[in-house]
């Protein structure tokens, strides 16, 4: 299986200390998991960033060939005290030495008497990128915060200094003993007995220290899944993960801007976007510590792939600012990943990123999910439903009953949890009569006007009142989030296409024709103040068939018909339905054209 090339950024963690007598000095580190090799953590759920850190993932060892570890095992205790002296309190540090990195934040100790400093640092290899070092950095000073804050409550610090310095100071006085008693031994049998007192002395170490065993299991959570979760004297949690390894490994943006884009969420999302968690909901909430935040347990529970942000506001009563930092949270995680609430007008196509071979792990995966299915048994047959982009109501059939429904929507949630869909959206053009506008009208009547789906809406009905299940998400129908067919907009409104301009006459006024220009030409003179005066001219004469109300209408969207701005976005923007969007697209559709893709924001891609 595929991994990306992250995954063995760390070498080893270490523990350096800087005492009132004495210099800095390393005090402890793990380098080697040779214990851990081979034996896997039980997995009690999947999520598509599993595939970054595989179930068979062997963690690196003393014997790989690695250059950038046989250049730390070069490094000798004094060494590594020198590369990681403080030189300030309270900052980031970072130090290369040919292809290993030492990371980590260096935190003064006030008013103690034995203490001065000390730093969590890690060594890492020189392919790591900044955005993965500055996470590792403030990774170090999480930790580092939480054992002073214990220092200061319990002398915890002190009280672990006191049991690493005792079990070095037994180890050397054992070892010198034994060079005693037998002088003549070669150099190569003196080497091979430090390193073999080395190993020794930090297993006691973990045996004897708590914070020993604790920089180990660090050191373990961080290769096999990226994540810690620890308590510092059985007191201060500490949690934090590194995001780049939350990453699916079909990402196509790069990683030191998805970790932007993950620490930024909030500015990145919408009140539109959609909320899809990537674990079963009931191994989120089990995973949560105890003094999680109740309004965390409140959305999780809440969730439904067809509620938007805003609408999670609402069933919640949780401020949309404070669903916006949750949501982050979920994200930088792992846990949740962006999209537009199912619909049955949304529009998915195959990802371009998708992996689609046979032999692949989402094949594999997807057999064993959907192995009961009356739908498709392969992921191959099912991706191939999404060769064309037309609407998810199209790819059901009116013979499908409650649970081929709801088979179809858990298979649309899995396979965008894995990326092999992405959501493509109509954008809005505005093009005035001389340009050539016969292929395109042709175009946005074939692909954009819905047929009647009737009966469909009242089966889609009586699921959503059904269920009521969290991990079963039914679609969403409301006035606000569904496009209906020409024929129920022509109903709902008292309209058609017909009626929208004023019936010509033979005689009808030059003197009124002229004056309705005029009068459009000042109202788009007022919206469009940045426009040529040609433009805006040639725009009036192009709607002065229009009626009045309808040219309101369309003046309040026409700044967003620049091919920038997809339907969700505008209704969202103006407060207004999509239908109301829909209604005056088709009166005007004679100088609107309709283009269809993906949405560019970045926090979609992730």
């Amino acid at each position: 299986m595929e991994h990306i090339e992250f995954e063995k950024d760390l070498i080893a963690i270490l523990l350096v200390v800087e005492s009132v007598h004495d210099k800095n000095k390393l005090l402890y580190k793990y380098e080697e998991i040779k214990t851990y090799k081979g034996i896997h953590e039980p997995v009690t759920f999947y999520t598509p960033y599993s595939i970054v850190i595989a179930k068979d993932f062997d963690p690196p060892s003393v014997k790989d060939d690695d250059a950038s570890r046989r250049t730390f095992l070069n490094f000798d205790e004094t060494t590594l005290s020198i590369l990681t002296s403080p030189y300030s309190y309270g900052n980031h540090v970072e130090v290369q030495v040919d292809d290993v990195i030492f990371v980590g934040h260096t935190l003064g100790l006030e008013n103690n008497k034995n203490l001065k400093s000390f730093a969590i640092f890690f060594a890492l290899r020189a392919i790591a990128k900044a955005s993965v070092i500055l996470s590792y950095q403030e990774m170090s000073k999480r930790i580092g915060t939480a054992i002073r804050c214990e220092e200061q409550r319990a002398s915890y610090l002190n009280q672990q200094y006191a049991k690493l310095i005792s079990v070095i100071q037994q180890h050397d006085i054992e070892a010198n003993d034994r060079l005693t008693r037998i002088p003549n031994e070669d150099n190569v049998k003196e080497r091979e007995e430090k390193d073999r007192t080395k190993e020794q002395i930090y297993s006691t170490m973990i045996e004897q220290s708590v914070l020993a065993a604790t920089l180990k299991q660090i050191y373990i959570d961080l290769q096999v899944s990226g994540e810690i979760n620890i308590t510092i004297n059985n007191w201060l949690n500490v949690s934090y993960c590194l995001p780049h390894r939350s990453i699916p490994i079909n990402c196509p943006l790069d990683i030191d801007y998805v970790v932007h884009v993950l620490s930024n969420a909030e500015q990145y999302l919408k009140p539109y976007y959609g909320l899809l968690l990537v674990i079963d909901p009931s191994a989120l909430l089990a995973s949560l510590p105890t003094d999680s935040s109740s309004t965390l347990n409140t959305l999780v529970r809440h969730l439904r792939s067809s509620y938007s942000l805003s609408r999670l506001s609402i069933e919640t009563s949780i401020p949309l600012s404070q669903i916006y930092r949750l949501t982050a949270h979920l994200l930088f995680w792992g846990r949740a990943k962006i999209i537009y609430p199912i619909h049955d007008d949304n529009i998915y196509i195959i990802s371009p990123d998708s992996d689609i071979s046979k032999h692949g792990s989402l094949s594999k995966m997807y057999k064993e999910t959907f192995q009961n299915t009356s739908n498709y048994s392969t992921l191959q047959e099912t991706l191939a439903e999404y060769s064309d982009a037309i609407t998810f109501y199209d790819h059901i059939s009116r013979n499908d009953n409650e649970t081929d429904l709801r088979e179809r929507l858990q298979c649309v949630e899995w396979l965008l949890r894995h990326r092999l869909l992405i959501q493509v959206h109509y954008y809005y053009y505005l093009l005035l009569p001389n340009d050539d506008r016969n292929d395109f009208k042709d175009e946005y009547k074939r692909t954009r006007l819905p047929q009647p789906r009737t009966p469909l809406v009242r089966l889609l009905s009586e699921l959503v009142t059904l269920s009521s299940s969290p991990m079963i998400n039914p679609l969403s129908y409301s006035s606000t989030h569904h496009s209906k067919s020409i024929d129920t907009l022509k109903t709902s409104t008292g309209t058609s296409h017909d009626d929208v301009f004023i019936p010509a006459s033979s005689n009808s006024s030059t003197i009124a024709t002229t004056n309705r220009i005029q009068l459009y030409f000042q109202q788009i003179t007022q919206v469009l103040p940045n426009e040529g005066q040609d433009y805006r001219q040639r725009l009036a004469s192009a709607i002065k068939d229009a009626k009045e109300q309808h040219v309101t209408d369309f003046l309040k969207i026409i700044k967003y018909l620049n091919g920038t701005y997809h339907l969700e976005e505008i209704a969202s923007l103006e407060n207004i339905t999509r239908l109301q969007i829909l209604t005056i697209i088709e009166n005007f559709q004679s100088i609107v054209i309709p283009a269809l893709h993906p949405d560019p924001n970045p926090i979609l891609q992730i």
